[in-house]
């Protein structure tokens, strides 16, 4: 029977306000630690410390926000959120942090509060006086929101607008299953409450996108728990399931529009997936394998890492994805042959794999990084609710209180548990370093992981640490010219001019239009005496780009010094013109390793 009404009626208020408080200080405590976490080299520093455009005035911001796609991505809803941490915190990175964890907080708010209603919807009101409909919810929020998997989207800035996302996808929910309960017996949603939901979908999207399924999602929840379409296909013509069909129209169209603005967003990417780094059978054996691993992940947890092993066509990991291919069959038979007995089980799975679709490598959507935990946000809500309805169950069955209290002890032992782990796991996301040592443990032949290691190694001045990495990057990638440069610059920082030449040699070789390779180049040739050398290294970057002000400048130093004053003057001349002072510099400088190429991100 249909389930209608307000949620949580029969349970004292108090104790409702209780269990939501509970939900939002647990959250909080458990991702504390993450304030005190400083800014990490994976898109953090493009995105937040060197983005010139979050510097501007109130106006610039705005229009930044509102027209950029950094990182790939149209976010403007979270790129105000940047802009707003920007304007209170400056660079100081605990409040950035804090930004984010409040923002997960009130996500478990949520989470709690669409629990309370949905489990009323599938298990009924609960009598006068009773709770098990909130300790359900509270305990579904709780198992949701201090998971170990929660702790990269929460402590990695650069990923909140997945927690942004997420948080309006479920409020996009919430006031979908509100306004269906406030319809009454009109048994339609009132046309201003699925306004109000279209509307928070449209910016869940213009957020980050986890929810571009949403549609199918919706359809899931109208079949169970609200019971609005008949599980049987051959009823889905009639009149009534036609006016429920009708309602998924706005969120069909935006869903669509969604994912031609992630293709656009791309960029150059679009439309060319050889560069975009998706395959057809490497894309399933992605789609195959994540599917069972965020399974393993919220059940074993394990180790946590910003980088995964992933299937690729030299090494297709054959094993790891017919076990996951066995856990998601297993799982799909089960619960359908457990279907009525366990619908909700049901209907969460099927949620799980139509949020997750569009990030698993099964579409050609740009160039996902794999299975990462940040993905398991929005997907794996619906099992935490799972939970919740199997403890609000206990709670109505278990009659004693010495049952319940056990119950409970069970569901605060497990969230115990996982926020002790959380807690170890915000300490890997504390800076580069520990964050990338973590990842090169998981995944030793990354060139990203072990490049980036560098990075962080070369941020605290230990350049003979960067200089390790880089080259342990270049053995599985030796021709990637961002990884050349770096390792050259380390090796110049380090006080190893000599060793650099060879590096930097093979980069010019490698991308010969790259002016800013034969500057490094030139400068390193110049310190070590080879000014004849560094004279044809600049010539050739102030060829490349003659607006260079760092290629004039050297080019006038090396003539200055070969006595060459009638040509050095000229250069000088033109750096003077490009704004800079325009004298011989004695000591030419490299730039420190980072300064340029991508992070890896």
């Amino acid at each position: 029977m249909r389930a209608r009404g307000p949620a949580g009626r029969g349970t004292p208020a108090r104790l409702s306000w209780l269990l939501g408080g509970l939900v939002a200080g647990w959250t909080l405590l458990a991702f504390l630690p993450t304030v005190w976490n400083d800014f990490v080299n994976w898109d953090d520093t493009r995105l937040l410390l060197e983005n010139p455009y979050l510097g501007q005035e109130w106006l610039g911001r705005l229009h930044y926000a509102w027209n950029s796609h950094a990182i790939g991505e149209y976010m403007p809803v979270t790129t105000m959120t940047f802009v707003l941490d920007r304007m209170l915190w400056d660079t100081h990175a605990p409040g950035h942090h804090l930004t984010s964890v409040l923002l997960h907080v009130l996500t478990a708010v949520l989470v709690y509060a669409l629990g309370r209603h949905l489990l009323r919807q599938a298990l009924g009101a609960d009598p006068p006086g009773g709770a098990s409909n909130d300790v359900g919810a509270a305990a579904a929020a709780l198992l949701f929101a201090v998971h170990p998997l929660r702790v990269e989207p929460v402590a990695w800035l650069s990923a909140r607008g997945t927690i942004l996302g997420g948080l309006l996808l479920v409020l996009t929910v919430l006031v979908y299953v509100i306004g269906w309960e406030r319809g009454g017996r009109a048994e339609r949603i009132p046309a201003g409450w699925l306004l109000a939901s279209v509307t928070v979908f449209v910016a869940s999207l213009l957020a980050r996108a986890p929810g571009l399924m949403l549609t199918p999602v919706l359809v899931v929840l109208d079949i169970y728990p609200l019971r609005r379409l008949d599980p049987r296909p051959s009823e889905w013509a009639r009149p009534a399931a036609r006016r429920v069909w009708a309602e998924k129209a706005a969120f069909a169209v935006i869903s669509v529009l969604g994912v031609l603005m992630g293709f656009l967003a791309r960029g150059e990417e679009v439309g060319d997936f050889t560069t975009a780094g998706w395959n057809p059978l490497v894309g399933i054996a992605w789609a195959t394998y994540s599917t069972g691993f965020y399974v393993w992940k919220t059940i074993g947890i394990g180790t946590l890492s910003p980088i995964y092993l992933m299937p690729t066509r030299e090494a297709p990991m054959l094993l790891p994805v017919a076990l996951s291919a066995l856990t998601t069959l297993t799982i799909t038979g089960i619960l359908l042959a457990a279907r009525r007995r366990w619908p909700g089980a049901l209907a969460a799975w099927v949620a799980y794999l139509f949020l997750l679709a569009p990030l698993s490598g099964i579409l050609p959507f740009g160039l996902l990084r794999g299975v990462v935990d940040r993905y398991t946000y929005a997907a794996c809500i619906g099992w935490a609710l799972v939970a919740g309805g199997a403890v609000a169950i206990g709670w109505r069955a278990g009659g004693s209180s010495r049952f319940r209290v056990a119950l409970v002890a069970g569901v605060l032992a497990v969230c115990f548990a996982w926020t002790f782990i959380g807690w170890r796991q915000a300490a890997v996301w504390h800076d580069g370093v520990s964050l990338w040592t973590r990842a090169v443990s998981m995944v030793p032949h990354s060139p990203v992981a072990r490049a980036n290691l560098g990075t962080a190694h070369a941020a605290e001045r230990n350049f003979a640490a960067a200089a390790v990495q880089y080259r342990e990057a270049l053995r599985d990638l030796p021709t990637w010219p961002g990884g050349l440069q770096n390792l050259g610059r380390a090796l110049v920082a380090d006080g190893r001019p000599a060793e650099a030449v060879e590096p930097f040699r093979r980069l010019v070789e490698i991308r010969p239009n790259w002016a800013e390779g034969h500057l490094d180049l030139g400068t390193t040739l110049y310190n070590l005496g080879e000014v004849d050398q560094a004279v044809a290294a600049f010539t050739r970057a102030v060829e490349l780009d003659p607006r260079s002000l760092r290629a004039h400048e050297n080019l006038g130093t090396a003539l200055w010094r070969l006595g060459r004053e009638d040509e050095a003057a000229r250069h000088f001349k033109q750096a003077v013109a490009l704004g800079s002072a325009g004298h011989p510099e004695p000591n030419l400088v490299v730039p420190q390793p980072g300064a340029a190429g991508p992070d890896g991100s």
